[in-house]
C-alpha cells in the first residue's frame, strides 16, 4: 500500500471537473508528462505518469487523500465563484513548469506563476488560480 496519495490535480469546488479534465485530455501524454524539452524534472505532472484518470464523482478529496488531508483540502472546497469566461487559470510554480504549461497552447487555459505549492493553495482560495497539480505529499 502507498503511504501518500498518488499525484493528484486539484480545482476549485466549484471548476467544471469534466471541463478541466477534457481539456487536458486534448493534449497528447507525451506533451503532457515530459519535462525534457524545459530542463526541468516533474513539471506540472510527474514525468512518470502514462494517463490522467477521471475519478468517479462519488470520489472526493476525503476518500482520495485519506483523513490526513481532508482538513487543508477543505479550504479548497470553500465555494468560490466559477472561473470568469470558462477561462482555466492553470498554476504553476517554476520558471522551467510555466514554459512547459505556456508552449501546451490551450486557448481556454492560461498560466499563472507562484513561487511554492502553498501559494498556489492561496491563489486558488483567493480565487486567483483554479487548479493545480501536485504531489500528495505536498498538500
Amino acid at each position: 500500500l502507498l503511504k501518500e496519495p498518488r499525484h493528484a490535480v486539484i480545482s476549485r469546488k466549484d471548476a467544471d471537473s469534466e471541463e478541466i479534465y477534457k481539456v487536458l485530455k486534448l493534449i497528447p501524454d507525451s506533451d503532457l508528462f515530459s519535462s525534457a524539452a524545459f530542463g526541468g524534472k516533474d513539471l506540472m505532472f510527474s514525468d512518470a505518469a502514462t494517463e490522467l484518470i477521471e475519478l468517479p464523482k462519488i470520489t472526493d478529496s476525503f476518500l482520495y487523500l485519506r483523513e490526513d488531508y481532508h482538513e487543508a483540502m477543505h479550504a479548497l472546497k470553500a465555494g468560490n465563484p466559477p472561473a470568469p469566461d470558462g477561462k482555466i487559470e492553470w498554476c504553476t510554480i517554476s520558471h522551467a513548469e510555466q514554459q512547459k504549461c505556456d508552449s501546451l497552447q490551450i486557448p481556454r487555459m492560461e498560466c499563472r506563476r507562484a513561487s511554492s505549492v502553498d501559494e498556489c493553495i492561496q491563489k486558488i482560495m483567493r480565487k486567483e488560480a483554479d487548479a493545480i497539480a501536485v504531489d500528495g505529499g505536498q498538500v
